[in-house]
């Protein structure tokens, strides 16, 4: 996108200079069309980069996780959430649970995850689950904490994110804490919260 926009600005540019008169709404146009690019491919580095970090913090900081919980990450995707819940259980366990889609997130898979656990140092205190939302493999009351962060999302039904809540709902212990940021239910932002069941 960044070499998109700036294609379409210089080009914009190029045509404003040297042409006539009868391009001028060409040029425009691409020099519209450029600064906009410009702009979201901004925009999406520094939510990449910065925004996504900081959400991460606030979420887990929501929790007040005493360092021996297991945490379930529900759609860990790369593990962002994972491996920072993992970073605050010291005497804990942190699992995460995904179906790898590589059409939500590119190169997605529960290898790319542990690798990035062992990276960070903490491969000891994850591991891994193939499996869905919607059905997971896991005992009743089997988790202090579950994190979703922009996974619920993925469910195309209304009722498949319900039952994808229910699950959360069914595998946590009794006082268990859920924190679920995502973008349904809100009117034009995200959400975030963190409650006790």
């Amino acid at each position: 996108m960044f070499i998109v926009g700036l294609a379409a600005a210089i080009g914009g540019l190029i045509l404003v200079r040297w042409t006539l008169s009868r391009h001028l709404g060409l040029a425009y146009a691409l020099q519209t069309f450029g600064s906009c690019c410009l702009i979201l491919a901004t925009l999406m580095f520094a939510s990449s980069r910065f925004g996504k970090l900081h959400a991460r913090d606030r979420i887990l900081a929501r929790l007040k996780l005493r360092g021996d919980e297991t945490v379930i990450d529900v759609g860990c995707g790369h593990g962002l959430l994972l491996i920072a819940a993992a970073k605050m259980l010291p005497r804990g366990h942190a699992v995460g649970i995904d179906l790898w889609s590589n059409w939500q997130q590119s190169d997605n898979s529960r290898e790319a995850t542990l690798t990035n656990a062992a990276l960070e140092g903490v491969a000891d205190r994850v591991s891994v689950h193939d499996g869905d939302m919607r059905e997971m493999p896991f005992a009743d009351r089997s988790f202090d904490a579950a994190l979703a962060h922009f996974a619920i999302h993925n469910v195309v039904s209304r009722e498949g994110r319900r039952q994808a809540i229910r699950e959360i709902v069914r595998t946590l212990k009794q006082g268990g804490q859920v924190a679920i940021s995502d973008l349904h239910g809100a009117p034009s932002t995200p959400t975030s919260c963190a409650s006790r069941i």
